[in-house]
């Protein structure tokens, strides 16, 4: 039973984040769908978790009763390190991108991912960081003419 009120409490922490990026994005301005404003995507992005919120706190009401209270701990098989390997990691990205670039400090980023977290090869772990950035790099600073931080070297 306490597993299932703890997941409620979840899913409610979960409600309320997209309830509140509603409220914001409403404040920001959603704009037209031709011409969305800044506000849209977090408005989209809100609707979307508070509506999956809603449909999960539904299935745990109607899920079966014996189901729920088969004794087990919350926490039992969890692993850490993977998902705490990957919040340091990018935000040492965050801290490094100004003054690498996002080529750079991206490239660093997904080697890290890939060959530490992965533990793909280290052909493939070079291999897929260069395809992806250099795609990146071609949709958003030729195409799409955005400006990406240049960083150190200057690309």
């Amino acid at each position: 039973m306490k597993q299932l009120q703890t997941e409620r409490v979840g899913i409610l922490f979960w409600l309320a984040v997209g309830l509140v990026s509603i409220y914001g994005s409403t404040r920001l301005g959603l704009g037209a769908l031709r011409e969305p404003g800044s506000g849209f995507l977090p408005f989209v992005a809100g609707c979307f978790i508070s509506l999956m919120a809603v449909f999960l706190f539904l299935h745990s009401l109607l899920r079966r009763r014996e189901a729920q209270d088969k004794p087990s701990s919350f926490w039992a098989g969890v692993h850490w390190h993977r998902p705490v390997i990957i919040s340091l990691v990018t935000f040492g990205f965050v801290l490094v991108l100004e003054r690498l670039g996002f080529i750079l400090a991206g490239f660093f980023l997904l080697v890290i991912l890939f060959k530490g977290v992965e533990k793909f090869s280290w052909k493939k772990a070079m291999i897929i960081p260069t395809l992806t950035l250099g795609l990146t790099y071609l949709l958003f600073n030729v195409f799409l003419k955005a400006s990406l931080p240049k960083g150190i070297f200057g690309f």
